[in-house]
């Protein structure tokens, strides 16, 4: 069993895609405690980092849902960097750094 669990944890670690690298998950979990930064600096960088654009995103949606987003928002998420998106069933979370689907669930 003990074996089983150490065979199993890489997976479960890597399972859900690339993370930000710690200077930039640091940069936006201090953003909210520093009040005189400004928001367009965060959402620049965010736009920066991320390496699937909208466009990208939209099309693994269809792929995924076979349904078009009808809200999608570039966001974070701990060290993660996100598509919050949304379609006509279902409420979808992307990695925007490496494009895999880390939640979906449906309305």
């Amino acid at each position: 069993m003990k074996t089983f669990i150490l065979l199993i944890i890489p997976f479960i670690i890597f399972a859900s895609g690339e993370t930000m690298s710690v200077s930039d998950s640091l940069y936006f979990n201090n953003a909210d405690k520093q009040p005189f930064r400004q928001k367009y600096n965060q959402e620049a960088r965010m736009h920066k980092l991320h390496k699937i654009d909208e466009q990208e995103a939209k099309s693994i949606i269809k792929e995924l849902t076979q349904e078009e987003s009808k809200y999608l928002k570039l966001t974070t998420s701990g060290n993660y960097l996100i598509y919050k998106v949304s379609t006509e069933h279902y409420t979808l979370i992307i990695n925007a750094l490496d494009g895999t689907l880390i939640e979906k669930e449906p309305k």
